[in-house]
């Protein structure tokens, strides 16, 4: 046998071998990203983080993927996304020594993807300016994320906030402190809940009680 086909012979029983003894690290990568862990039709340079995300997080995901495909994977890359902070505003002064509250409550969980974390409290100034204020707040990431008042006690679904809320603007950040300042002369208690509303993906986030 020519000495050159042998070594193409050879050559070639060689990358076999590799490839069988290579099998189970590249097997993986012929599978869907589903089979694999990942999310399907996520790019693969986010596939990481994707993994990233708690598990529960994960699995609801998944489970809206069965449901909306579209509107799960763009929910993904929301949730990937670099948190918002929100910026400082030390305009107001300190509202827990120089303001009287009027209504407060913290915000809740929902499940993996809809939470809240920290306290909402309508204050009243001296002046007779009035404010809504986030406390220790923290919440999960949404698209297009709005702040308001509703008169349901716990709208956990959006039908549930009615056509009669108050739209304090966009909200500020997913962490940290912040205020908005409510309309003067507005009655404001007719309103029971503060409302993280999801735009987006038309999805209540987390709400607070007012008591």
């Amino acid at each position: 046998m020519d000495l050159r086909l042998r070594l193409i012979l050879l050559t070639l029983v060689a990358l076999v071998a590799v490839a069988v003894w290579s099998f189970p690290a590249w097997r993986g990568r012929l599978q869907p990203p589903s089979l694999r862990g990942g999310f399907p039709g996520l790019q693969i340079d986010l596939q990481d983080d994707y993994l990233a995300l708690p598990r529960d997080q994960r699995e609801e995901l998944l489970a809206e993927h069965a449901e909306d495909p579209a509107k799960a994977l763009a929910m993904v890359r929301v949730a990937i996304s670099e948190p918002e902070l929100a910026p400082r505003d030390a305009s107001l002064g300190d509202a827990q020594n120089e303001a009287r509250a009027l209504a407060s409550g913290d915000f809740i969980q929902l499940n993996a993807l809809r939470w809240g974390a920290g306290a909402a409290t309508i204050y009243e100034w001296a002046d007779g300016r009035r404010t809504l204020q986030l406390r220790n707040f923290e919440s999960a990431r949404g698209g297009d994320m709005r702040m308001y008042l509703a008169r349901d006690p716990q709208p956990l679904e959006p039908a549930q906030i009615g056509a009669d809320f108050l739209d304090l603007g966009r909200l500020k950040g997913n962490i940290g402190d912040q205020n908005y300042l409510l309309p003067a002369g507005h009655d404001l208690t007719i309103y029971q809940s503060a409302v993280i509303y999801c735009r987006q993906f038309d999805e209540v986030i987390t709400v607070a009680t007012l008591r």
